[in-house]
């Protein structure tokens, strides 16, 4: 099986639509075109939903042949059953194994670990018909294309590998009977994706996040976004359905009573002046409040948390007070000996709790948005946050308009799945990417739509200063951030790799200072080193434990020295998987620059950020 890895209705916040119907899944590794892009069902958390996790059944299609032609022989959409005397079909559901839906198919099986094509999925869905209800079939996440069909008949494809997508199924199930539900997922990347096929992370294909059935009812609460203004708090809340305008929406946040009636849009704006009662969040009183929204019928209850975040000159201000931000990065991949995307509530409780032993109030979140479990998480356990969509690395087509469209598609489904987690303070809209005018043209746009989503948040993009992504020339001690980008940033971070991808040795890091002529809070976004856990030596000797805490140890010095920090993220909680880290003795296609390895255990340098983080808690 090792030559395997040879190397898609439409849900608004207004309303529910079926997708134009395509006929082949011809197009389907292609760019999708916007008007086909399936959006999704917000808040999901809250709805009345059944569960379609579990086994479906997979085919392989390696050679991508059902995308080549309307072939009965290959067209797994259409469940054709083989018969015995022909025409000939070459394949058969029935017969076909089985794989667990959310999770990746990489680390399900070890022939499927390198394969990046196309996979079938396929099981029976049921929705008992409620009259005047719609059934919405709403999926978390899925990695890269997702095309649908059910009943053969196709019903929508989406772009995209971390935002969640839903189309409107009521007609099909409306008998109530088994109905097949046919999913093919492409994990190929083309020129035009975001990101693209060159990453630093393994591309886990699949349907990795939960899939679900949804039930509305014929008027519902489409969208919410509560958030403080000054002692103000704000609710705006959106209807979508069958009469939306002129409804009364009622609201209790915690002791606070807020009511109003919609306009002719299903849209209104709650306000009333914040109680005392209603404590603010923050990493150590992390106090989320109970809210309920009802309208028409509908009903919604979640926990959320009121706190502001601003700047002021240099300094980063939560609730009005300088905060510090004692961070680590990490990517969404759970501890275990085996890479997988497939992150469970435990898991992420795990991988945060790691970060709450380290002393952290704040994570980032790489390098696309991560479940909202695991916001909700953050939400609990008083961790800051940032969050940001892949626009990584300079291979971006920063002059195309197919990749701005799906850049913009995804910071808006992010922003607009998780803009009521208290946690997240940080926007961020890019990853190292290089200094050029349609790059600064392409994350402008991005800076200017977020802001209009939600202007409560800060913007920040983590920028260069390596010489192999466009950073300073090697030998250069003082490193001056000036890239044009940060007029229009509310946070500079920079990533820097001195003493690691640079010749300086970590002593020498006495030397390298970093400075801005923004008036802006700065902060380090990555620094790091790998090393293979359990691998100990001379500090002078790369890969090592020992090389990686001296890193650490002289970096966090000479981040203490840096006028205007107000924190840091190095790189990063856990080793993750990689196929792009080939040393066969130290990485084996992991990068290793956690602070513990892929089984838990705790490197040198994690006591080493542990200890600065405790000296700076206790000033």
């Amino acid at each position: 099986m090792s030559g395997l890895s040879r190397r898609g209705l439409l849900c608004s916040g207004a309303s529910l639509a079926i997708a134009s119907a395509l006929s082949s899944p011809a197009q389907a590794n292609r760019a999708v075109p916007q008007a086909e892009q399936l959006r999704p069902l917000l808040h999901l958390h809250t709805r009345r939903k059944t569960s379609l996790d579990g086994k479906w059944r997979y085919i392989l299609d390696p050679y991508d042949a059902g995308r080549r032609g309307d072939n009965r022989r290959r067209t797994f959409w259409r469940n054709f059953t083989p018969p015995l005397t022909g025409p000939l079909v070459e394949y058969d559901w029935s017969a076909s194994p089985e794989m667990v839906v959310p999770g990746d198919w990489n680390s399900q099986s070890p022939e499927l670990l390198w394969y990046d094509d196309p996979i079938y999925y396929r099981r029976d869905i049921v929705g008992a018909a409620v009259s005047g209800h719609r059934k919405v079939l709403a999926f978390e996440g899925a990695n890269y294309h997702s095309q649908l069909w059910l009943d053969s008949k196709a019903i929508g494809q989406h772009e995209g590998g971390f935002t969640p997508f839903a189309v409107d199924v009521t007609e099909a199930l409306a008998d109530g009977a088994a109905h097949g539900l046919t999913v093919a997922v492409d994990s190929r990347h083309h020129p035009e994706a975001v990101p693209t096929d060159y990453t630093d992370w393994q591309n886990y294909g699949g349907i990795t996040r939960s899939v679900w059935l949804v039930d509305l009812p014929p008027t519902y609460i489409a969208d919410w976004f509560v958030r403080l203004d000054g002692e103000t708090v704000r609710i705006d809340v959106e209807l979508a359905g069958a009469a939306v305008a002129g409804q009364r929406v009622a609201a209790r946040l915690g002791g606070l009573r807020l009511e109003g009636r919609t306009q002719t849009n299903g849209k209104v704006t709650l306000a009333a002046r914040r109680s005392p009662r209603l404590a603010l969040w923050s990493p150590e009183k992390p106090t989320l409040h109970e809210l309920r929204i009802e309208s028409a019928g509908d009903s919604i209850a979640e926990r959320i948390g009121l706190r502001t975040i601003a700047t002021r000159g240099r300094e980063l201000l939560l609730n009005g007070r300088p905060v510090y931000l004692r961070g680590i990065a990490m990517h969404e991949e759970p501890i275990g000996p085996v890479g997988t995307r497939r992150m469970s509530e435990a898991d992420a409780r795990r991988l945060l709790g790691e970060a709450k032993a380290l002393g952290c109030n704040f994570v980032r979140l790489a390098h696309y948005p991560h479940s909202e479990a695991t916001l909700r998480l953050a939400d609990e356990l008083g961790l800051i946050v940032w969050a940001e969509i892949p626009v990584y690395w300079e291979h971006i087509r920063y002059d195309s308009a197919h990749t701005l469209a799906l850049a913009r598609s995804m910071q808006a489904d992010m922003i607009r799945r998780d803009r009521n987690r208290c946690s997240i303070a940080l926007w961020s809209v890019a990853n190292e990417t290089p200094i050029t005018d349609a790059r600064n043209a392409f994350l402008r746009t991005l800076i200017a739509d977020a802001r209009a989503l939600d202007p409560t948040r800060l913007l920040t993009a983590a920028l260069n200063k390596n010489v192999d992504v466009g950073g300073a020339e090697e030998g250069t001690s003082v490193f001056t951030v000036t890239d044009p980008l940060g007029a229009d940033l509310d946070v500079l971070a920079v990533n820097q790799y001195e003493a690691w991808y640079s010749e300086r040795t970590p002593d020498q890091l006495k030397e390298v200072s970093f400075t801005t002529p923004y008036d802006k809070p700065l902060m380090f976004s990555e620094f790091g080193a790998d090393a293979l856990a359990g691998h100990r030596g001379p500090r002078e000797h790369l890969w090592t434990e020992d090389y990686q805490a001296w890193l650490f140890a002289e970096t966090l010095e000479m981040v203490e020295r840096t006028p205007g920090c107000v924190g840091l993220s190095p790189w990063l909680l856990k080793d993750f998987r990689s196929p792009r880290r080939w040393h066969g003795r130290y990485q084996q296609f992991w990068n290793r620059k956690g602070l513990i390895g892929e089984t838990g255990q705790r490197k040198l340098a994690f006591e080493v950020l542990r200890a600065h983080y405790a000296k700076l808690a206790s000033r």
